[in-house]
């Protein structure tokens, strides 16, 4: 029994082959969720070819039996969208339905993916983490509960860098436990440049951290210039953005331990693992609910007039870990970058989003529904 064939490599693949010849095989492979070519160099053309050889009889599993139904429609638009602008070629015919007896509940509880625009992302205006920490606040009980005793994530985060370490520190802030693996880059954060630059504001050293997290439209260019050593980087950085920095930079002082009072107050309600992960990490996990941070257009997909079919994989992999709620989250405007969103959120019809905009002015709402 073979489960996951889409992510076999060639090597892996002959091996099946040769236990084919003398035992019964049963494979079970979904060519919509390869997403390990780089990785591993694996490929969905020996699921297809075996899918089309004539050699095995083949089975549909067309029911879904863990997202709502407004992910499952969502993830048809998706397919259809990419075949009608030619992607996906050779993939293998397959019917993804909603299954009613499972999911009608929770399809009805919530029939809406949250479509979620900030109007800025940065260390100093986290609006995703704090979107998310709010969100995350707002699961029920008994939903977090569900989810601990079949042992998956209630909380599952699929995000990429820049942003990914900024709302993994921000729930860290708030006592979250984050389960993530994070990269051995992640080391040298953006409060590690920003510590750098406070020693000693020229330092090249402490502007490359910051250049590799905020990643503006000109990083190219300035490194390229100062190759030589023979200029410092804050000599060639536009004067808005150097300024800018350098003013955060002058406010900027050490996280400080909170002063113990003396005063105890009750222990409060345990706080649920938040799972933070890549899309390829996402593979294999489920969970109640599913924010996908960081889509636009130059990240995913990396260039819209050119869209790999790998990065359609990736989202139909993300969107379909959802089990309950899925929220769709990005930015206008990243540090001094201006965003655009992610073509994939136009290839879902517009009907069965939430919008909600993310501002100074949602904050104010909030503050005063709380007050």
């Amino acid at each position: 029994m073979i489960d996951e064939y889409q992510d076999f490599n060639c090597l892996e693949a002959a091996f099946i082959d040769l236990l084919a010849k003398t035992s019964p095989i049963l494979i079970a492979g979904d060519d919509d969720q390869a997403l390990y070519s780089q990785l591993r160099d694996s490929s969905w053309d020996y699921t297809r070819s075996l899918h089309r050889g004539g050699e095995y009889e083949v089975f549909e599993l067309p029911f879904c039996m863990r997202c709502p139904k407004v992910v499952v429609d969502a993830v048809n638009d998706v397919i259809k969208q990419a075949q009608k602008l030619k992607r996906l070629k050779g993939r293998i015919r397959k019917p993804y339905k909603y299954f009613a007896p499972a999911k009608v509940a929770d399809s009805e509880k919530y029939p809406t993916i949250a479509l979620v625009q900030t109007s800025v992302q940065r260390q100093n205006a986290n609006y995703m983490g704090q979107y998310i920490a709010r969100a995350i606040g707002e699961i029920p009980r008994d939903e977090i509960e569900a989810a601990n005793r079949e042992a998956y994530p209630a909380i599952l985060i699929i995000v990429a860098r820049p942003y990914r370490t900024q709302i993994i520190d921000y729930l860290e802030k708030l006592r979250y436990a984050v389960d993530t693996k994070r990269d051995a880059e992640d080391t040298l954060d953006r409060a590690r440049g920003l510590k750098i630059l406070k020693d000693d504001p020229k330092s090249n050293l402490g502007w490359r951290v910051i250049l590799e997290w905020e990643q503006p439209s000109f990083v190219a260019g300035v490194i390229e210039k100062t190759a030589d050593r023979e200029q410092l980087l804050i000599e060639v950085l536009p004067d808005e953005y150097r300024d800018r920095i350098l003013a955060e930079v002058d406010a900027w002082k050490l996280p400080e331990e909170e002063p113990d009072d003396g005063q105890h107050t009750e222990e409060p309600e345990e706080l649920p693992i938040v799972r933070v992960t890549s899309f390829e990490g996402a593979k294999g996990l489920s969970a109640q609910h599913v924010f996908i941070a960081g889509l636009h257009d130059g990240e995913i997909p990396r260039n819209p007039d050119r869209i790999q079919d790998l990065e359609i994989c990736k989202f139909v992999v993300g969107l379909t870990r959802t089990r309950k709620k899925c929220s769709l989250l990005y930015t206008r405007r990243f540090a001094d970058q201006w965003k655009s969103p992610s073509s994939f959120i136009s290839w879902i019809n517009s009907r069965r989003f939430e919008r909600i905009t993310v501002d100074a002015a949602y904050w104010r709402k909030q503050a005063g529904d709380e007050g």
